[in-house]
């Protein structure tokens, strides 16, 4: 068993069940050998240590894995080679493959998180409470100023070999395919208990890993996949209250056993029930209850458009932006906004916060709000959601954020998911294309997934706007061909488009129970 120290009461377990707990290193950190380079050495480093623990007299040849956040990812790497003793693994906060969450979203660099841990990881070790400092918890740090952002380890005071090579890669090339894995679901001869929770920084890996296993690994591997998703941030199963909002006595559960349980069945072959249990458990919020599902996305899913619409002036949360079910007439007013990369929009966000209140954001011109009327009956919205944007903008590149939330009748705009693309990358991920400027576009791209029962009094609401710093880069709005050597800024001139011809729409899964 390789593990990241989960939780010293899982470790018990485990050892009470009579597995050897085995903690390893990664190249180049603690007490490791070797240089640390992210996501390049963890597949191959990952079969080596599978294959040299089955090999040992107190192993029976039989490993499984288990890890939180990089250590997750490091697990679906060893599987890609399909290390034949490697039986299962338990990625908990797993990202998924490396343009769709971390480092790059859609193009976009998720640069406070990476900054924060880059300077972290410049050190041979250092204290969890450390690392949980600074950025990771809100608060923002002098270096995430820094333009060009190639020169941020400098200006931060440290050293990264690493750093350098990310700013080389801006596009999806065979430098970001070494780290990936998803490409390698129909050869992975693993279960997968996947653990996740609607705030998890890492959200997308644990729902794009469970359907791609069902639907690609070995017919005989199917049935062992497993997903979970509760009301957590990445410091997954730890508290039911995050920023502000209690979700119950139930939202904290006794993963630890769970874990065991699918463990012994999937290394084991021990008959404990549990296959003939609903392979996915996901937290309802408002409801606040836990459904056992059959599949994800659900079975019983209606996908819904819902469109934009105002009469030009959706700006703020006090604009006249509509969010409805009703297809915009041809007539509806575009609505514009101006976004300066040296003025950017400064959103909430740290690693252990839940249901952020967006209102410090969309008291902003620079934002537009789209809202439904106010609810007089539930409506249920569980599953993945996707955005369609049609829009122009004066300049040759920019990026488009955009934001699902729930408006409490208090008046919170309570953050639900996320969706971003840099424009340029709108068609292929490798091959970018500038825009020309005034030219409408078409952009699609996923917000991830949320899983909420709105109640009566409650509005859901999409913020839209071109920053989310400094958790992302900022655009510059240019067009060099690679931003992250440049300081030179400009303005972007941005106009959402909204009618008949031009059905700007989120695409909601709604649940009728």
């Amino acid at each position: 068993m390789l593990e990241n120290s989960h939780s010293a009461r899982l470790r018990d377990l485990l050892s009470d069940q009579g597995y050897a707990v085995v903690t390893q290193d990664c190249r180049g950190r603690f007490n490791s050998d070797g240089d640390f380079v992210p996501y390049v050495n963890e597949a191959h480093d990952g079969f080596d240590a599978v294959q040299w623990l089955a090999s040992q007299e107190w192993c029976d040849g039989r490993v499984a894995m288990l890890g939180t956040s990089y250590v997750a990812q490091n697990c679906w790497l060893a599987a890609r080679d399909a290390p034949e003793p490697l039986k299962a693994i338990v990625p908990i906060c797993s990202p998924p493959d490396l343009f769709f969450n971390e480092p790059m979203l859609n193009g976009v660099l998720l640069l406070g998180p990476m900054a924060d841990w880059m300077v972290k990881m410049g050190r041979r070790s250092f204290q969890v409470s450390d690392f949980i400092g600074t950025v990771l918890s809100g608060e923002s740090l002098p270096f995430l100023e820094k333009l060009p952002i190639s020169e941020i380890p400098a200006t931060a005071g440290t050293n990264s070999d690493w750093w350098p090579k990310f700013m080389e890669h801006p596009e999806f090339d065979a430098f970001w395919r070494s780290g990936s894995y998803q490409d390698h679901w129909d050869r992975m001869r693993v279960g997968a208990l996947n653990v996740t929770g609607w705030w998890d920084m890492n959200f997308p890996g644990a729902i794009m890993n469970y359907p791609g296993m069902r639907a690609k690994a070995p017919d005989s591997l199917r049935s062992g996949q497993r997903l979970v998703i509760g009301p957590w941030p990445h410091t997954v199963n730890r508290g039911r209250m995050w920023s502000g909002v209690d979700f119950g006595p139930s939202a904290l559960i006794d993963l630890d056993s769970y874990i065991v349980r699918y463990l012994d069945w999937q290394v084991k072959g021990i008959d404990n029930g549990i296959e003939a249990e609903d392979p996915v458990h996901v937290f309802v919020l408002g409801a606040n209850e836990w459904w056992s599902e059959s599949d994800w996305p659900l079975a019983d899913t209606s996908y819904v458009p819902y469109y934009l619409d105002s009469q030009g002036y959706a700006n703020t949360d006090r604009g006249d932006g509509r969010l409805s079910t009703e297809r915009p007439p041809d007539s509806s007013p575009s609505d514009r906004y101006r976004y300066d990369p040296k003025d950017p929009v400064r959103l909430p966000w740290a690693m252990t916060d839940g249901p952020v209140d967006d209102r410090p954001a969309t008291s902003r011109s620079d934002v537009l709000c789209y809202s439904t009327e106010t609810l007089t009956e539930p409506v249920t919205v569980v599953g993945p959601v996707s955005f369609v944007l049609y829009a122009a903008s004066s300049a040759p590149d920019t990026d488009w954020h955009v934001r699902l939330a729930d408006v409490w009748p208090d008046g919170s705009s309570r953050f639900l998911c996320h969706g971003a693309i840099r424009a340029r990358y709108r068609e292929s991920r490798e091959r970018p294309e500038l825009m020309n400027p005034g030219t409408a576009y078409r952009f699609e791209f996923r917000l991830d997934a949320c899983g909420v029962r709105l109640l009566p009094g409650h509005q859901l609401r999409i913020e839209l706007t071109s920053s989310w710093f400094p958790r992302y880069a900022r655009n510059l709005n240019t067009a060099a061909s690679n931003q992250c050597y440049e300081k030179e800024t400009a303005i972007a001139e941005q106009t959402v488009l909204h009618t008949a011809q031009y059905p700007s729409h989120v695409l909601l899964p709604i649940i009728a129970r």
